[in-house]
């Protein structure tokens, strides 16, 4: 009988752990979601911030485009004319060189000719005097410049400097910048 009591015992006490257990594990199992749903919830306004400050910086992109088809690209020289685009080139290009000290010797407008596709370019030669380092600042602001700008071809060359000279040489560059433009669609 003794046998008895304890078998029965042990039973009563399996049948409360596992009542216990029943209780335990589904409210384990809700502060383990809670703790889950606290982290996907702080990681998802933590997204949503990045989110929104991109959409901020595409939407200033896309505000200061001039580009009639608003694929934001490029930003394209203004103006409904070839003349009033290649003003604006020759603006930019002069603010690049000036800003570098260089002197700007002449600007030449290159005339597309006859034969030439109307793909909406303008090409500038421009004809300026620096040194090397200018030279580089030069290049580097023109190509990373967000309007659509383009070395096509530049020549350059040295003047004559004795080899002790610790004067950077002078150089005489000429380029031709090309930039784009698009017209309103009627």
């Amino acid at each position: 009988m003794n046998s008895k009591r304890n078998a029965a015992k042990n039973v009563k006490i399996a049948a409360v752990a596992v009542l216990v257990g029943l209780l335990f594990v589904p409210a384990a199992v809700a502060a383990w979601s809670l703790m889950e749903a606290r982290g996907l919830s702080q990681a998802n306004a933590e997204q949503q911030l990045s989110l929104e400050a991109l959409k901020g910086k595409l939407a200033a992109l896309e505000g200061s485009t001039n580009d009639a088809d608003g694929d934001g690209a490029a930003i394209y020289l203004p103006g409904d004319t070839p003349a009033v685009a290649a003003a604006e080139l020759q603006r930019l290009m002069t603010d690049v060189i000036g800003e570098t000290g260089a002197k700007i010797a002449q600007f030449e407008f290159v005339d597309p000719g006859e034969n030439a596709s109307d793909d909406g370019a303008v090409e500038m030669r421009v004809l300026f005097e620096t040194t090397t380092d200018p030279l580089q600042q030069i290049l580097f602001a023109t190509e990373s410049n967000p309007t659509a700008l383009v070395f096509k071809s530049i020549t350059i060359e040295s003047a004559e400097t004795s080899v002790n000279s610790k004067e950077p040489p002078a150089l005489r560059v000429s380029a031709s910048v090309e930039g784009y433009w698009r017209r309103s669609k009627l």
